[in-house]
């Protein structure tokens, strides 16, 4: 099942590509960040500095992207390595007050021993004040749960060409991805006891702040700050683990867009 989507997920974005290439103008985007840490929904996944290249060719409404994770440290034994790739193809339609998204990312864990997956994912935002998002991701191979995340975020020109922007969201997760991605938790009823998920629950929270600058035309350079928090049982899941729970993080990136 794995390589069949894998497969599919190949010839997506070679259709894609191929697709973009042939019907329309490419616009095209390189980013190069260094964080403090590195949190994916909620869960701190490397605790030293890290650097997070991408890179992603869109046009006709389709992108087609890469991003990685390097970490600066041997804090996951992959000093200097990528141990993150992950590959999307997405699909974007703007409305008059909506826009909707749709795509698929595949991960891979070059240098671990973590096995690769694939999510397919759906998203709306309503053009309006603080522009509410919500958005689905379904795992299809490994996991085989569902994430839910809810956002609202603003922005402020706080000159000709450095801006603000705010952004806060909350993240809720399936039976099969809690059960997936965190475990156990504690069992009140037992001592020392400790039992799986049952149904849905919320996971985790994301509060983030950025700072972009335009130096020139078609550079960007963005100081960021987040505050990352997991919630209920996910949290209950990582302290019996002893991991923590809540964090800090901050970043400063540089891209160039044509």
């Amino acid at each position: 099942m794995k390589n069949l989507l894998t497969a599919c997920l190949v010839a997506l974005l070679i259709t894609a590509a191929t697709s973009a290439l042939a019907l329309g103008p490419l616009d095209a985007n390189a980013e190069l960040g260094l964080y403090s840490k590195y949190v994916w929904r909620g869960m701190i996944t490397t605790t030293d500095p890290v650097l997070q290249p991408d890179v992603s060719f869109s046009a006709l409404g389709f992108s087609l992207g890469v991003w990685g994770n390097i970490d600066t440290s041997d804090v996951n034994g992959n000093e200097w390595r990528f141990n993150e790739i992950d590959y999307i193809l997405s699909y974007s339609l703007p409305l008059p007050l909506l826009d909707l998204g749709a795509g698929f990312i595949h991960y891979s864990f070059p240098n671990t021993d973590v096995n690769s997956t694939t999510e397919f994912y759906l998203s709306a935002e309503v053009n309006v004040i603080l522009s509410p998002r919500l958005a689905i991701y379904q795992d299809l191979d490994e996991i085989k749960g569902a994430y839910w995340e809810a956002g609202v975020g603003h922005g402020f020109e706080l000159g000709p060409s450095l801006d603000l922007d705010l952004g806060a969201s909350l993240g809720l997760g399936s039976e099969a991805y809690m059960n997936g991605y965190y475990g156990v938790i504690p069992d009140l009823t037992v001592p020392g006891g400790v039992s799986a998920f049952t149904g849905a629950t919320l996971s985790n929270y994301l509060v983030t702040a950025a700072l972009p600058y335009h130096p020139v035309p078609f550079v960007t350079i963005t100081a960021s700050a987040a505050y990352s928090g997991l919630l209920g049982d996910a949290k209950d899941s990582h302290d019996l683990k002893g991991i923590n729970t809540e964090t800090v993080f901050f970043g400063l990136s540089a891209g160039i867009g044509f």
